[in-house]
């Protein structure tokens, strides 16, 4: 069986458990290959970009702010949650975790269903 590789030192703990689960169901499905850890590190990392900028957007009590020529302008956590999404969203289908590609790995995605993130799950499922 493959040894998957550890997550980077900069994942946060919630994006190296996400690396860790996908990483896990893939090496289980044989479907594991060199250089999936790039593209998987490359998905946590705009997953934790996205929860974090999330947050952000979540704190401001405003989406927008007033630049000093007095025009109103979106919040740049909104352009980087948008971003991060659009990208994540990139690396799900090249994994196959969308509905339509997770039919034909199986329903492995879903095997442990307290183990899956909702907020990332609501978003594949979409």
């Amino acid at each position: 069986m493959t040894e998957v590789p550890k997550p980077p030192s900069f994942l946060k703990g919630y994006a190296k458990k996400k690396y860790n689960e996908i990483a896990a169901i893939l090496v289980e499905l044989g479907k594991w290959k060199a250089g999936d850890d790039i593209a998987l590190i490359a998905l946590c990392s705009q997953y934790q970009r996205w929860i974090e900028a999330e947050k952000l957007i979540k704190q401001n009590n405003d989406l927008c702010f007033t630049t000093d020529t007095g025009y109103r302008q979106q919040i740049p956590e909104i352009a980087i949650a948008n971003n991060a999404m659009k990208s994540m969203l990139s690396f799900i289908k090249e994994f196959g975790l969308t509905p339509k590609e997770r039919a034909k790995i199986g329903e492995a995605v879903r095997e442990n269903s307290d183990d899956i993130d909702p907020e990332l799950e609501d978003m594949i499922v979409r």
